[in-house]
């Protein structure tokens, strides 16, 4: 199996999808379904869906309805990830909820993924509010967060725990172990916990991994799993 070319999302193509703060539903021409990490890697769906209808609540939180009921029990309970074009990746929190552990909580539906051969992550903003809770939380002085503006953030998915994972200032170097240099440089930095500090540090990390034929591939720790 020759590895997976990194997968990047367009959040340009997702901007084109929705108005601010509003719910979007339209119908697609398709979607690739994949129901394991396996058909991912080898970019060989397991089925094509004709003109679903893709429900986007916020750029994070997007469902699908096939207009059949076996196409939507298996969306629901057996696939992993599905695709929309060449560019934008979805991973079903669904299949997160059953088989990790972790900050996974406030994701619902599909949300955005990004792979490789070596390893996948989530770029979201998980939480989000309606007017009553964002009425509720300015009463009592607290930031609830809002989906159409903050910046997403990274979410390791960790393949040796079972757990998904924010990324934090805390977290980073461990994710980063296998490279002690980068680790260190990081580590050294005065402002590591700023947002940007650590999504540079990690896409960096990102990077080199894919280019090191020595970095163990996902599905090899995937199978390593009990």
């Amino acid at each position: 199996m020759k590895p997976a070319k990194y997968i990047l999302i367009s959040l340009a193509l997702l901007s084109s999808l929705w108005g601010a703060a509003q719910e979007y539903h339209a119908r697609h021409d398709s979607i690739w379904v994949y129901n394991s990490w396996e058909s991912m890697m080898d970019q060989w769906p397991d089925t094509l869906i004709v003109n679903p209808e893709v429900n986007l609540y916020t750029p994070y939180d997007i469902d699908f309805d096939a207009f059949d009921d076996d196409a939507n029990r298996m969306l629901e309970t057996q696939t992993v990830a599905l695709s929309l074009g060449d560019s934008l990746w979805l991973v079903n929190s669904r299949y997160l909820k059953k088989n990790f552990s972790g900050d996974i909580k406030k994701m619902d539906n599909y949300v955005p993924l990004l792979f490789n051969a070596k390893m996948a992550f989530i770029e979201c903003v998980p939480s989000y509010t309606d007017f009553g809770t964002a009425l509720l939380g300015s009463f009592f002085g607290m930031y609830v967060g809002d989906p159409f503006n903050d910046p997403p953030e990274l979410y390791w998915i960790n393949f040796e725990n079972r757990k998904v994972e924010k990324v934090t200032h805390k977290n980073l170097p461990r994710i980063m172990e296998f490279y002690p240099d980068l680790q260190r440089r990081y580590e050294a930095m005065a402002n590591r916990k700023d947002r940007e500090v650590i999504k540079y540090f990690f896409y960096d990390f990102v990077r080199r991994a894919e280019r090191d034929p020595s970095y163990p591939y996902l599905l090899d720790r995937l199978n390593e799993q009990p």
